[in-house]
């Protein structure tokens, strides 16, 4: 009951009860307030398809369907429900996930009507708590070495990342290795990490080196210990695979591993053997290694980066992480977790996110991904007001536009001849007009086509273009 309070804005009630089957069958309903269903009597809902009487569900808003495919509970406020041949209500929705003998059996939502007191006053701003996502949340990132995210914290409800993620439990139930491939900033150690705490290893050590961040002879020692009297100086020291012995070691940006010690890495890889520099002795060590790559693997072998034999041996396991530009079904749920982050971070009371915001957030492509959003969150955290509870575009613009001013491109330039612009507003109005010059130019003109691959209402793009003197020009 306690949590029930907590959750339901503190009325410690609930207005309807619904239970369902892994076919969306609603089994049982009790509707306490008569608004939640079209039907006089809650029976007559039992044995009807649960999207059947909603007419503004889908497997991606329903939280009992989300509960049950993710297998952990859902919560949502403030969200809209549309019984059919009824005018829609709010809701605060909790979902939970049912199991017999450890399967997924069905799931049971709890709801209870939104008020207006509950409900946000400002029709320009999302509620961050409508964003739904499991309540476990994102943990942070703890000292070094220590593995505390699991793919429960892993931010996916685009379809490619998700399967990305789902891939996590394949990898880790085997002692194979494993690469990770992703752009900087996508979050490949988040991976390596929950692949560790997936698997048998997870009590045993995670240990994480990036390979660029040491020269070739440093990083021979410290992956695989030192004997004494190795140079001068030299002591009996253990490498990180003694170290990770048992566990997990991650090595990051492995195609900056000089070619020279690739192959002392495959003979580990092959039977989890080596001698430490300057030692005669074998050592054994029973260890699932790791590597992430920022770069294209066929590139990072043709220029002499990665040895063909060190990338099947590691890439016989592999996940791609896409970039956020491929993913932007993520980005509100990024904003959410970053602003409930660092609400902490600034003494924040921000609960509200303005569409505007959002909008402009996923039309940018990301080049540093979700640390480059992450910045740029930031900043706008830093700078709004303390007795604000909305966070708008006008309070990330100026980073926002220095992200712009970056990541542009001379071709991409709006401004003829390469002039710098006026003023902040220009330099991102400049960068928006290229991008939909050269999206019509592509499209022909098409409009519903360049909506399309913008990912974009055409009515949106449709003023955006009239505003930027661009109709015309498209259609020539």
């Amino acid at each position: 009951m306690e949590l029930l309070k907590k959750l339901f804005h503190g009325k410690g009630y609930i207005d309807g009860i619904t239970i369902i089957n892994l076919e969306g069958e609603i089994l049982f309903t009790a509707k306490l307030n008569g608004k939640l269903s079209n039907e006089e009597n809650a029976c007559q809902l039992v044995g009807k398809r649960f999207l059947d009487v909603y007419d503004n569900l889908d497997s991606e808003s329903s939280t009992m369907l989300r509960a049950m495919e993710f297998g952990m509970p859902f919560y949502m406020e403030n969200q809209v429900l549309e019984p059919k041949g009824r005018e829609g209500i709010r809701i605060t929705s909790l979902s939970l996930p049912i199991k017999s003998r450890g399967r997924i059996v069905g799931a049971i939502d709890l709801s209870m009507e939104v008020g207006p007191e509950e409900a946000s006053d400002a029709p320009d701003c999302i509620d961050l708590k409508a964003l739904a996502f499991p309540l476990d949340g994102t943990k942070r990132l703890a000292e070094q070495n220590a593995a505390v995210f699991t793919e429960r914290d892993i931010i996916a409800v685009d379809e490619k990342m998700r399967q990305a993620r789902d891939y996590i439990r394949v990898v880790a139930a085997c002692d194979l290795p494993v690469m990770i491939c992703g752009e900087t900033g996508t979050g490949k150690e988040v991976f390596a990490q929950s692949i560790h705490n997936a698997s048998s290893r997870s009590g045993k050590p995670f240990i994480a080196q990036n390979c660029a961040a040491l020269p070739e002879t440093l990083l021979e020692s410290i992956l695989f210990g030192t004997s004494k009297g190795a140079f001068t100086g030299a002591v009996e020291n253990k490498g990180l695979f003694e170290l990770a012995d048992g566990g997990t070691l991650f090595l990051d940006e492995i195609n900056s591993m000089p070619l020279s010690l690739q192959p002392k890495l495959l003979r580990v890889l092959q039977d989890g053997s080596f001698r430490s520099l300057g030692s005669r002795v074998m050592k054994h060590v029973n260890v699932k290694l790791i590597a992430a790559m920022n770069a294209e693997p066929v590139k990072a072998m043709q220029e002499g980066q990665l040895r063909r034999d060190i990338y099947y041996r590691l890439s016989m396991m592999s996940i791609t992480i896409p970039p956020l530009r491929e993913r932007k079904k993520d980005i509100p749920h990024f904003i959410k977790f970053y602003i409930g982050k660092h609400n902490t971070t600034f003494h924040k009371r921000v609960q509200y996110v303005s569409r505007e915001l959002i909008a402009r957030l996923e039309e940018y492509d990301w080049p540093g991904n979700v640390r480059e959003l992450e910045h740029v969150i930031v900043y706008g955290m830093s700078v709004v007001d303390d007795d604000r509870n909305v966070l708008r575009f006008e309070d990330v613009e100026a980073k926002f536009a220095e992200c712009h001013r970056a990541a542009e491109k001379p071709a991409y330039s709006g401004i003829k001849g390469g002039a710098p612009c006026a003023s902040l507003k220009d330099a991102v109005e400049a960068y928006e007009r290229g991008i939909i010059a050269r999206t019509l130019g592509e499209t022909g003109g098409n409009l519903s086509k360049a909506a399309k691959l913008l990912d974009v209402p055409r009515q949106t793009l449709q003023r955006k273009a009239a505003r930027h003197g661009l109709l015309q020009e498209g259609k020539a």
